[in-house]
């Protein structure tokens, strides 16, 4: 984006002063500062009056107020002062009020064609409105004034979808103006978006043609053709690396996958433990490697060892909750729950807002027999997600388990009434609260709640 949006001072003459900001108007510091009454022209007292309370409620944030004293204004000059309805309509923008808005800068644009700053408040204003019609004809007479006004249409195209004349855009403003690091992260996106790989590959290609020892492209084409399922071109494409830098640790990406593929296991599993030792290979090609050797290994189970080496190595140098719950799940698979929860809570400390995986992470506890870990993550899972009813049975399981009857009751009957049309869940509420009231000596109750489980499972 254009950096943001132009905001209009009146000062001694109506001269307009820029101040960007993305997406909202920017309150000035001293709105009103410095006027002098005697350059706003042959107006009226009544006219100066309100002019400069407007100016001055707009600088206390009283909007509303400001809105009413230029309103005043407009009924003593509604087309002497065009900046009387630039004036409006920033203050609705303020309160959100993008119809108005809109409405009061056409106004202006009719009193005064082709002003840069209020046709780019107005393309902001069409924006948050997502009226993408209007912005996209608003921001083509932009481009008029300056050419990087095509970042602005290339975000509307971006969110229109029409990724591909985004991305001719940014290849234009490439060519016009040079590259720039938010162009190539926006061109990235838009690759992604579009799934559009060939003219990426044709693009890091000519860039590579133009610097051919540029490795960070060698590196992109790379992992283009490693996402891709190509090991060949990423194979071959490794091999010129390796000419330009024989150390570079980013050729065994694309090794690790070609002697993988061509059953070189020793060959492969040497390459992916220079990639995790890597210090310049990011934390997301080392998952794509690792996550790759675990589904390797999944088939091939001989190879566990090497995976647990490769893990300790990753452990120490990322730390990444996907991966970790990509792990526990293939212990779980496998069986080996033992081995998978240290993963889980691991994945947890990374991650602990992630309602599954605290669901997951309090069952497999429960399963382990860690009632008091179980009891402490649901507890304060509970503080995020107060209408979870998982949560609440967790905790009561964890609680009856504890003895702590009366605190499993409580948890329970409040948990309880959360569950809707679902009756397993249902049945596991009555059947531990059945067993709460038991614990804690009245069986008369416990029995109402396990009569309760059976009425439910005769239901079907």
């Amino acid at each position: 984006m254009k950096k943001g949006i132009y905001i209009l001072i009146l000062t001694i003459a109506f001269t307009l002063v820029k101040d960007r900001a993305y997406g909202q108007f920017l309150k000035e510091a001293n709105p009103f500062a410095d006027e002098n009454v005697d350059d706003l022209g042959n107006v009226s007292d009544d006219f100066q009056t309100s002019f400069f309370e407007a100016l001055k409620q707009k600088g206390i944030e009283n909007y509303e107020r400001a809105i009413m004293e230029l309103n005043k204004c407009i009924s003593m000059s509604p087309s002497s002062h065009p900046i009387l309805y630039f004036e409006r309509g920033k203050n609705h923008v303020f309160l959100k009020k993008y119809d108005e808005a809109a409405l009061d800068l056409n106004k202006f644009l009719e009193l005064e064609p082709n002003n840069e700053d209020v046709l780019e408040a107005l393309y902001e204003v069409y924006f948050q409105q997502r009226d993408y019609d209007a912005a996209e004809t608003t921001v083509k007479n932009l481009i008029n004034f300056d050419v990087q006004y095509k970042e602005d249409l290339a975000r509307i195209y971006t969110s229109t979808k029409r990724y591909n004349e985004a991305l001719d855009l940014i290849d234009e403003l490439d060519e016009e103006i040079g590259t720039d690091i938010y162009r190539d992260r926006l061109k990235n996106r838009l690759y992604l978006l579009s799934g559009d790989t060939s003219r990426q590959v044709k693009a890091i290609e000519k860039n590579i043609a133009s610097n051919p020892k540029s490795e960070a492209e060698y590196l992109k084409l790379i992992l283009l053709y490693s996402e891709q399922g190509n090991t060949q071109k990423a194979y071959e494409t490794a091999l010129e690396l390796q000419k330009v830098n024989p150390y570079a640790d980013e050729v065994h990406l694309a090794l690790y996958k070609f002697n993988l593929n061509d059953n070189k296991i020793d060959e492969a599993i040497s390459s992916m433990q220079k990639v995790l030792e890597s210090t310049r290979m990011s934390a997301a090609a080392k998952h794509r490697v690792l996550n790759d050797f675990v589904l390797f290994v999944n088939g091939n189970p001989q190879y566990e060892p090497q995976l647990e080496k490769a893990i300790a190595v990753f452990d120490t140098q990322v730390g990444d909750s996907n991966i970790y719950q990509e792990l526990a799940s293939y212990y779980i698979k496998k069986g080996s729950k033992d081995k998978a929860l240290p993963y889980l809570k691991k994945a947890l400390q990374s991650d602990p807002e992630n309602l599954e995986l605290i669901k997951n992470t309090s069952l497999l506890l429960l399963d382990s027999g860690s009632f008091k870990d179980a009891e402490e993550i649901a507890a304060n899972a509970l503080d995020l997600y107060p209408s979870q009813p998982l949560l609440y049975l967790t905790y009561g399981v964890a609680l009856n388990n504890q003895g702590k009857f009366k605190a499993a009751i409580d948890q329970l009957e409040l948990g309880v009434d959360y569950v809707i049309d679902d009756v397993k869940m249902e049945i596991d509420f009555y059947q531990q609260l059945g067993d709460a009231h038991k614990g804690d000596g009245n069986a008369s109750t416990a029995s109402k709640y396990y009569n309760k489980v059976e009425q439910l499972k005769a239901q079907g």
